[in-house]
């Protein structure tokens, strides 16, 4: 499992998490305190108790990242974005240079 390659990374797949589960328990039965294996592993305890939790629930599988923000894009927006640099292509893309493409030219500007 690689256990001595320093603390366990923030994303592990579940026959991971069942193993270090395991090992813990196995520390466990051997007179250890979770707490302590735990970090004998570089795994924090509280995290090693929400594994233990979701073990219980057959549910160490991570679910799939996402949702629905609604801060996200539209699909429109997003075609909007990609016709927009195709137009403009591989230019200056700084803040002030597309707010100045933003804005009507001059010609319009003195009309009003």
């Amino acid at each position: 499992m690689g256990l001595t390659a320093g603390p366990v990374p923030p994303r592990v797949d579940a026959t991971v998490k069942a193993g270090i589960l395991d090992l813990i328990d196995h520390a466990v039965s051997h007179g250890w305190s979770a707490r302590a294996a735990c970090e004998v592993i570089g795994l924090d305890d509280t995290r090693a108790a929400r594994w233990a939790d979701r073990r219980a629930e057959d549910r160490l599988d991570d679910l799939t990242p996402g949702g629905h923000p609604v801060h996200g894009l539209l699909a429109w927006e997003r075609q909007a974005i990609v016709a927009l640099h195709a137009e403009w292509g591989e230019r200056d893309r700084s803040h002030r240079k597309l707010a100045h493409r933003g804005n009507p030219p001059k010609v319009w500007r003195h009309a009003l």
